[in-house]
């Protein structure tokens, strides 16, 4: 398996102020290890539109992968889709798969799904899901210039449950085969 130049980008106010403490890049340094790859650039930044506009358009220039952690969520500092969008020049758009991904997590509640739930379900066009057995945000992946970005959810219960999937994506690079690119 091809070696390949692997970055993490972690995002939240509550991991800069240390009211939360990182083990998502561990959990995910580990997996990759487990397969051969390693972590060659790791950055944890804050709810900030502007650095983590710049941080996605740097990584598409020198990333072979881009792991994105955290701000799938439904709150209004939940902004990773929207951001990766802007930086892949590409629109937000209602994605089915989430779409219906949300409403069948909100029905499993008995919860009527709202905007905020539904927030969740819009994603870059072009967009691939990441299946999230344990949560109501899915991730995604996209290829962006020559960066696949895979994008997890920050809460660590979840990122397990799909680190398979991501990784599965991450050989998929290493092996090269390649999936939509914008």
């Amino acid at each position: 398996m091809a070696q390949c130049d692997i970055h993490l980008l972690l995002t939240g106010d509550e991991l800069m102020s240390g009211d939360t403490v990182d083990s998502n890049s561990a959990m995910i340094a580990q997996a990759l290890s487990a397969m051969g790859q390693s972590v060659a650039h790791k950055l944890t930044l804050g709810d900030d539109r502007q650095r983590l506009v710049s941080a996605l358009e740097q990584a598409s220039r020198t990333a072979g992968v881009l792991i994105m952690n955290g701000g799938l969520g439904p709150t209004q500092d939940d902004l990773t889709a929207e951001l990766v969008a802007e930086a892949a020049g590409v629109a937000l758009v209602l994605n089915a798969d989430a779409e219906r991904h949300v409403r069948n997590w909100c029905a499993a509640r008995s919860i009527e799904p709202n905007e905020a739930n539904l927030k969740q379900a819009w994603l870059p066009m072009g967009a691939e899901i990441i299946h999230n057995p344990q949560g109501s945000a899915v991730g995604f992946a996209l290829v962006v210039a020559s960066t696949l970005i895979l994008t997890t959810p920050g809460v660590p219960g979840e990122l397990k449950a799909m680190l398979p999937e991501v990784c599965d994506r991450v050989k998929a690079v290493t092996g090269g085969d390649a999936i939509h690119r914008v």
